[in-house]
């Protein structure tokens, strides 16, 4: 390269040089994926992310924003803002370069448009694509005062130095004739892009989702971290049975089945041309072994015959079962390569510790985060949340780990919990998947939602035979009458040598209930909610473990995938795959010839408990099928939930889905508005936990750490530099968070609220803590 042009990207990083990174850095992130049934070829693509990569900061060229990086001069803000002027230059160079290209005409017209929007939102979100494509007076006059501005010496020696021929005619003066040319194009693209939603396909929002994450996670890593490697250290599946032998493992019938069920899932031959599969097991016959050694088989086949190395994505619907499932992952790893790093197994939710490591050396927070938020591992362990909307999504936080989930093996543990008006939806998003970037997903559960249909999936073991053969639990239909709290708990006898879970629907009447039971039995009983603080959760659950008590209320949040086991299982009346799912905390262990579990229909004085947060369909599907017999034996659960799975995709309305996908087809990334014929609904509006009612974050000063950890939160206030703040906050934050519950903003009794958190100290925790329910809410609110 030349001198350098004297313009910077950075402080004390010239311009050309962090274009050029960046462009290096999409290239090796692309190298990694799989491209299929997409109407270009790879080679386009990685000419198109070279144009966007080298565009997207050439508005950095400016007087206005040189001034304000080098000097700190501010003479406006809308001068110094360089993703419009780079947009266009994108568009023009990608319309030139591709109009000569052997390429579909639809594409043709449509690689300038991602160009576009790419560059114009790499520091942003999307937003609806009809929004997007319009320059009004005021910003081509902005423009034109920009291009006005640009040192033409210096900005002549930066095309030069891109060593780029698509570049090469591009200098300041021909700026001017370029706005000109594009803002003309891009209202007759308005009407264009239109049709979109005749084509009803997926491949442009796959596009430009996929060029916009190449650009901002080389950008972002570019700066913070340079040129992060890959550790395509090789993870054999026979580490999963190698770690198996280092357990006793009791010969006992369930034991027996989980070997066999192992057994016959890795005993199958693998043919790539299958990319989904089912692992459907009854609970407790360990979904986690089979799908991760099956998975790492996969991944071993798919390196041997296909020449690439597939990460594994293992998604869970609850942070609770991602921190049981993240530490068996770890144990096995660790077992076989005796230590670890985060190259290897990454665990990524919101409230994770910001700390990623390499080798021996701890990486500061500033590029941690920039590595765990782009999924810089092997193996990611991640919530369903994280997973689905980032593969849907407008946001630029989102969107910018999409290209690690091209190419990847997806497991879905406890798939039963997507709601079911996103299967038709997701099914369609994970058609395009595989079909377009030779994804493979794995299946999980013990009930198999229909987002496809049996003969759709590649069944890795025969479910029926292990349904059949496992009769641990007997369910019992309590449904003729519908009882108030009080006289439910009249009706409970309790046996000695027995332990019991009780499941409400509300934690107002689990708190209820918590009270009338006591009172009853006065006896110990643990209480579980999301009153209560995550620390006191997860101690609370290895408690249950160990049995350390025999009596436990609790609401949903035990029902999927939490390894615990008791006796006799009460369960307020559900939706079937909750009460399936509440089934697998009884007798999981088959250590009693049976274990029971009895439906109520409980109430308080208004309604029934059941109505204020299920679906009325829902629950009456549940209702006439549990009504057809008295007691029904595990063995039968299979069909009763496979007839529930029919009756409801029969019954229940899939416009949500329709409507989102839409959507997607024509790239309307935002927006909500309703038409005398139907409602225009926008990517953003997938939510895929919807919260009924704002709530703020409260820290429960529980004990001395907590009160340590509130200090240094509050300390950071003294730091004027917000970023250096925002470092210091990641090293406290999974610690910290520990402390925390959500908390309506509707209740009567809302702690004060301390830099930016609702803060309840030791000195007041009585006034509004309860070390035995939690957070003690005084609302109207009964679901929370």
């Amino acid at each position: 390269m030349s001198s350098f042009s004297e313009l910077y990207s950075h402080p004390e990083k010239p311009l050309e040089l962090h274009l050029k990174n960046v462009k290096e850095l999409s290239w090796k992130f692309l190298e990694d994926i799989p491209i299929e049934k997409l109407p270009i070829k790879k080679e386009h693509i990685k000419k198109l992310a070279q144009i966007i990569t080298l565009s997207h900061d050439i508005g950095k060229s400016t007087t206005f924003f040189q001034d304000y990086l080098l000097k700190g001069e501010k003479r406006g803000e809308k001068e110094t803002r360089h993703s419009l002027l780079s947009s266009i230059i994108a568009y023009y160079i990608t319309k030139n370069s591709f109009s000569r290209e052997n390429i579909p005409e639809d594409v043709k017209i449509f690689f300038p448009v991602i160009a576009f929007l790419t560059v114009k939102r790499h520091h942003g979100n999307f937003s609806d694509i009809t929004i997007e494509l319009d320059l009004d007076e005021e910003e081509k006059n902005l423009l034109k005062k920009q291009i006005d501005s640009i040192d033409e010496e210096k900005f002549e020696k930066l095309i030069k130095n891109l060593e780029d021929p698509n570049f090469q005619e591009i200098s300041k003066e021909k700026l001017y004739s370029i706005l000109e040319e594009v803002s003309k194009d891009i209202k007759i693209l308005r009407l264009n892009m239109k049709r979109l939603s005749k084509q009803k396909s997926l491949d442009y929002y796959f596009l430009n989702n996929l060029l916009f994450s190449l650009l901002i996670d080389s950008d972002k890593s570019e700066v913070t971290i340079g040129k992060p490697e890959r550790n395509l250290q090789e993870i054999p599946y026979i580490i999963v049975d190698a770690f198996k032998k280092t357990i006793k493992i009791e010969k006992k019938p369930i034991n027996n089945l989980r070997e066999k069920a192992y057994n016959e899932a890795l005993s199958k031959e693998i043919d790539l041309s299958q990319k989904i599969y089912s692992l459907n097991l009854p609970t407790g016959l360990g979904k986690t072994f089979i799908s991760l050694a099956f998975a790492l088989k996969l991944r071993e086949k798919i390196k041997k015959k296909l020449n690439y190395t597939p990460r594994i994505i293992y998604s869970l619907p609850f942070l609770s079962i991602i921190e049981q499932n993240a530490e068996v992952i770890e144990k096995i790893l660790k077992d076989y390569f005796g230590k670890i790093d985060t190259t290897i197994l990454l665990k990524h939710h919101h409230l994770a510790d910001i700390y990623y490591k390499i080798d021996e050396k701890e990486l500061e927070p500033d590029d941690a985060k920039i590595l765990i938020e782009g999924w810089n591992s092997e193996i990611i362990i991640t919530t369903f949340v994280q997973l689905f909307q980032t593969l849907l999504s407008n946001r630029n936080s989102n969107l910018r780990k999409l290209h690690r989930i091209f190419g990847s093996i997806i497991i879905l543990d406890e798939v039963q919990s997507i709601p079911m008006k996103y299967w038709l939806l997701l099914r369609e998003i994970f058609i395009g998947l595989v079909e377009k970037f030779n994804c493979y997903i794995i299946f999980s559960t013990a009930t198999q939602p229909l987002i496809f249909q049996k003969d759709e999936m590649f069944n890795l073991v025969k479910g029926e035979d292990y349904f059949v053969q496992l009769n641990r639990t007997i369910l019992i239909p309590n449904l003729s009458e519908v009882l108030s709290l009080e006289e439910f708990v009249e009706r409970i006898n309790f046996e000695p040598d027995k332990s019991y879970m009780f499941i409400l629907n509300t934690i107002n009447s689990a708190k209820t209930f918590y009270e009338l039971l006591r009172e009853k039995t006065k006896e110990d009983i643990i209480f579980l909610s999301s009153h209560v603080t995550p620390k006191e959760r997860l101690e609370r659950i290895e408690k249950i473990r160990n049995k350390k008590s025999r009596i436990v209320i609790s609401t949903q949040l035990v029902e999927a995938g939490v390894d615990i086991d008791l006796d006799i299982v009460y369960r307020d009346i559900a939706p079937l795959d909750s009460i399936n799912q509440s089934a697998g905390r009884c007798n999981r262990n088959w250590e009693k010839d049976i274990g029971e579990v009895d439906i109520f229909i409980l109430k308080d004085e208004r309604r029934k408990y059941a109505s204020y947060i299920y679906d009325k369909i829902l629950l009456e599907v549940t209702t006439d099928l549990l009504k057809k017999e008295e007691k029904i034996e595990e063995i039968k659960f299979i069909n009763f939930i496979q007839d529930y799975f029919l009756e409801i995709n029969d019954r229940k309305s899939h416009d949500i889905s329709k409507n989102l996908l839409n959507a997607v087809y024509t790239l309307r990334y935002s927006g909500w508005t309703e038409t005398e014929d139907k409602e225009q609904v926008g990517i953003e509006n997938f939510k895929l936990i919807e919260e009924d009612y704002p709530k703020i974050d409260v820290f429960i000063e529980l004990d001395e750490y907590a009160e340590e950890l509130w200090k240094k939160y509050c300390n950071l206030k003294e730091i004027k530099d917000i970023y250096e703040r925002r470092t210091e906050f990641q090293k406290i934050k999974g610690d910290f968070y520990k402390y925390v519950i959500s908390v309506p903003t509707k209740i009567e009794n809302l702690p004060p609220i301390v830099n930016g958190f609702g803060y309840v100290s030791k000195d007041n925790l009585e006034d509004f803590y309860s070390k035995i329910t939690g957070y003690q809410a005084k609302a109207e609110i009964l679901l929370w």
